[in-house]
């Protein structure tokens, strides 16, 4: 009886080569994709970071492989925030990072997402706000509230990352922080915490005391 394929016993580089292995119609392609897998330091979370013009332009891969490795990062953060989409509450800011963290890693630009909850802080709706470049996105406030008063939400939650690795808030993101709370109190809303999401953490304006 032929032995069950047993995808644990494969190495990094034979999974990699595995999602790849209808492009891979050479030694030179198979060198290839070996090559970008050490310039990684051959960490899938280093390789996850990469866009598809760094794939494309700077190490050389066809265009559907390139796809091909993309797609296999973005089935992985589905697979694995499909439970944690579940949560409907959120009490802390730790509540948040594992609520979001899935969405922010790894990228190599910023996002910027709000969450919308209600008395209860319960969510309502989770809403993309923008994407931006490596080192700023823009968080349009009519867009926030437009959004807010649409799903009749009382309270808000600011999410977005830093792919710099500084958890440390920016001036700016203190004013906007700051302008979204003043107004949310004139209408009756509160904007519960700001989290900005790092790799390896986050930071919390509810936490910090300066929100």
């Amino acid at each position: 009886m032929k032995n069950s394929f047993n995808l644990q016993e494969l190495s990094d580089t034979e999974l990699l080569s595995l999602v790849c292995a209808n492009q891979l119609n050479s030694a030179k392609e198979e060198a290839l994709l070996e090559r970008t897998w050490r310039w990684h330091q051959k960490d899938w979370r280093t390789l996850a970071k990469s866009s598809e013009w760094d794939l494309l332009e700077i190490y050389g891969i066809e265009p559907q492989m390139a796809r091909r490795i993309m797609g296999l990062f973005e089935i992985s953060r589905r697979y694995q925030s499909a439970n944690v989409r579940k949560r409907c509450s959120i009490k802390t800011s730790k509540d948040v990072y594992d609520l979001m963290q899935l969405k922010l890693a790894d990228l190599d630009h910023e996002q910027f997402f709000v969450l919308y909850l209600n008395f209860s802080n319960e969510i309502i709706e989770l809403s993309q706000l923008s994407i931006g470049g490596r080192n700023s996105t823009i968080a349009d406030a009519k867009r926030i509230f437009q959004q807010a008063l649409r799903c009749a939400a009382t309270g808000l939650i600011l999410c977005h990352n830093h792919p710099s690795g500084q958890c440390k808030p920016s001036a700016q993101d203190q004013a906007l922080t700051k302008d979204i709370k003043e107004f949310a109190g004139l209408i009756d809303m509160k904007l519960l915490d700001h989290v900005i999401f790092t790799d390896n953490g986050y930071f919390s304006f509810a936490d910090e005391g300066i929100l």
